[in-house]
């Protein structure tokens, strides 16, 4: 198995998660876990595993010793990154040295993945969300839907998406801090008997 150092490097994690028979990549991965631990402080590792390799809900998936330790790695460096108090989190991406359209796709692949897990997570059952986490959850499924054209790549464009992330990764931040807010209970909640 691959030291955790090494699971920094997107292809190298993407050809590890092909190898345990995963049907999603890194950047869907690493946004539906995301996601997940936004909602909750634990995650249904039987429910994550089984969609990440493409079963049903529920369904027992096999899986061998290193593609349980990649995925425990996978799962132990986001929660990490959520919980770094200097702000370290960011969704795993490709490097800039890749196309703009490659880039994108997996921004657009992360966003999917995020959303897909504040749902698996059980964010309808939190009831309103906060008037900027609802507005952030908005905005990343229509970054979902986001595509780049390779052959019109410009710099306007390049600092368009260095935007996106930016806000992408911050926004993951609010969305957290507040669903953590909601979801403590508040001293009049509190019932003494």
């Amino acid at each position: 198995m691959t030291e955790d150092a090494e699971l920094t490097q997107y292809d190298e994690l993407n050809e590890a998660l092909r190898r345990v028979g995963s049907s999603a990549d890194v950047a869907e991965c690493h946004g539906l876990l995301s996601g997940l631990l936004c909602v909750k402080e634990t995650v249904d590792s039987a429910a994550w595993i089984s969609h990440i390799l493409g079963g049903e809900p529920g369904e027992e998936m096999e899986l061998n010793e290193d593609g349980r330790a990649l995925l425990s790695a996978l799962l132990g460096r986001v929660l990490d990154q959520l919980n770094d108090m200097d702000y370290g989190f960011h969704p795993l991406l490709p490097s800039d040295d890749e196309p703009l359209e490659k880039r994108a796709a997996a921004l657009a692949e992360w966003c999917q993945g995020f959303v897909l897990g504040l749902s698996m997570g059980g964010i309808e059952e939190i009831g309103p969300l906060p008037e900027a986490s609802d507005e952030i959850i908005k905005d990343m499924t229509e970054i979902a839907q986001m595509h780049a054209d390779a052959d019109t790549a410009t710099n306007e464009d390049e600092t368009a998406y260095a935007e996106i992330v930016e806000y992408v990764r911050m926004g993951v931040l609010l969305v957290r801090e507040e669903l953590r807010t909601i979801s403590k209970p508040h001293p009049d909640d509190v019932v003494v008997h």
